[in-house]
């Protein structure tokens, strides 16, 4: 049928018009208004803020929440938190004409060689660690006994470290608002029974009235704590700022991706020579509505009634543009936090082993610290003044086992230290002992597997007697007379 076009009625266009456009509500909030939901408690200003100017407490929560949220965050904190494998060697220390031999100072060294066996450092120092990277600093007290010890973590929002005792140690202020926050009365009563008889008569005087001040110090010999140096903050907060700009800059890449494979199918409206239309606006309403049924399920693709000619449009962009963005971002992130991307999806060894190093080197910093604290565990146990101990974590981590263990034994031929090997392969001096008395008092191992003669295994005895002898007709006239001499000798 045809029309022309001075009898089309403007408001009639209008109306036919409006019902082919239409108005999809899943639409607008799958392609337009895409809102990021997992940090919407802050914004890239309100990290930027708490970072530089922010109170410790506000940098600790902050911290805490893009540990469980951002997985660039926990993972690179993981990755420190497990980085050493927390192995350490046991040194007794001689008193002054003093023997390791000795009957009393060989059952101290027993004791506490055991007390190092049956305590689970790695698990402990691990928790420590992880700690320290969220919040700052670690916060405890010990509990201790002849064979065991328990660390008590405290919570981090109820303490503060403001002063240092004469030898320097930081001194735990604890807030005993925390108990009040336990509503349950039988949970607070058993929370209570946990806690040091000082903690627990401080609160009691709190509540009767006869005392006003809610912070008590945790006695020095039993409280613990851990930190990096001048740093009572989260070490890797500046990585947080860094990690949400690549999140940012995803959501834009995906975008730019869906916008690439969207098509709109343009259909023409077809007319005559004289620019009359062969087609009524209800039959143009119902070829739309018929193409749109024809599509109904394309998710991508949207249907155009217009006068151009049937075609496909598809939006272009630059893809390399994109990707080389995100990859300076996201390598902004590994070097905010001081690591190496390459650790996490390595397509190359280069500088990695420098990476964990320096790495290692970092963590380091409290291995020391937790070094320290078993010596004084160790020597309040059972030093005297005959025999002292030191116990020192090694730089072992599960990256560097195998050429730490590599540069043991080189030193065990040489007549350095047996024990490193084995504590590189993951056994303790006490496992090593035991397995030695397994394989030579019980199996005889050593007489039933005989290792190659070596220069190391034989002695110069042995060296001479077990020399092969040369045929008198292939012996020199020197080597002769060298046999005579010292058969006359």
């Amino acid at each position: 049928m045809q029309i022309n076009n001075n009898s089309i009625n403007l408001e009639t266009f209008k109306k036919v018009t409006s019902g082919m456009i239409k108005t999809n509500s899943d639409l607008i909030s799958r392609w337009g208004n895409v809102e990021r939901t997992l940090f919407k408690d802050y914004s890239l200003e309100d990290v930027q803020r708490i970072i530089v100017e922010g109170s410790t407490e506000e940098q600790q929560v902050l911290s805490r929440v893009f540990f469980y949220k951002d997985g660039f965050y926990s993972r690179i904190l993981l990755h420190y938190a497990t980085l050493l494998k927390y192995i350490g060697i046991l040194i007794p220390k001689m008193g002054y004409n003093s023997k390791i031999k000795n009957k009393a100072n060989n059952k101290k060294y027993y004791l506490a060689s055991r007390f190092c066996d049956e305590n689970n450092f790695s698990s402990l120092f691990i928790n420590c660690s992880l700690k320290v990277l969220i919040d700052g600093r670690y916060y405890g007290f010990i509990t201790l006994d002849k064979n065991t010890f328990h660390l008590v973590d405290l919570p981090y929002r109820y303490c503060r470290t403001r002063y240092t005792d004469l030898e320097g140690n930081d001194l735990i202020e604890f807030n005993l608002n925390y108990f009040n926050s336990i509503t349950d009365q039988n949970d607070r009563d058993a929370a209570l029974s946990f806690y040091p008889k000082e903690i627990r008569n401080a609160y009691n005087r709190l509540v009767k009235g006869k005392s006003s001040d809610t912070w008590v110090i945790i006695p020095q010999e039993i409280a613990i704590t851990f930190a990096f140096p001048e740093n009572a903050r989260p070490a890797l907060l500046n990585m947080i700022p860094a990690s949400l700009q690549y999140d940012d800059a995803v959501d834009t890449e995906r975008e730019r991706d869906k916008e690439e494979i969207k098509k709109i199918i343009v259909q023409q409206i077809p007319h005559n020579n004289q620019n009359e239309f062969l087609l009524e606006p209800q039959e143009v309403e119902e070829l739309h509505r018929g193409a749109v049924g024809m599509l109904q399920g394309e998710k991508n693709m949207r249907v155009l009634t217009s006068y151009a000619n049937v075609d496909a449009i598809t939006s272009k962009t630059s893809n390399d543009a994109a990707t080389s963005t995100l990859q300076r971002m996201l390598q902004n992130i590994y070097a905010k936090a001081g690591v190496s991307g390459q650790l996490f999806a390595s397509d190359s060894n280069l500088a990695i082993e420098i990476s964990l190093e320096n790495d290692t080197a970092f963590m380091m910093i409290l291995a020391n610290q937790y070094s320290t604290f078993i010596t004084k565990i160790l020597n309040k146990l059972y030093g005297n003044n005959n025999i002292s101990f030191k116990y020192q974590f090694l730089p072992i981590t599960y990256h560097n086992d195998d050429k730490y263990l590599e540069t043991a034994l080189k030193l065990g031929n040489s007549g350095y230290s047996f024990i490193l090997p084995a504590l590189a392969m993951g056994l303790s001096q006490g496992d090593l002992v035991n397995i030695k008395d397994l394989e030579n008092d019980l199996l005889e191992l050593h007489n039933k597997l005989i290792p190659l003669a070596t220069s190391y295994t034989q002695s110069n005895s042995d060296k001479k007697s077990g020399a092969p002898e040369l045929d008198p007709k292939d012996k020199s006239d020197k080597t002769i007379k060298n046999e005579a001499s010292e058969a006359k000798e």
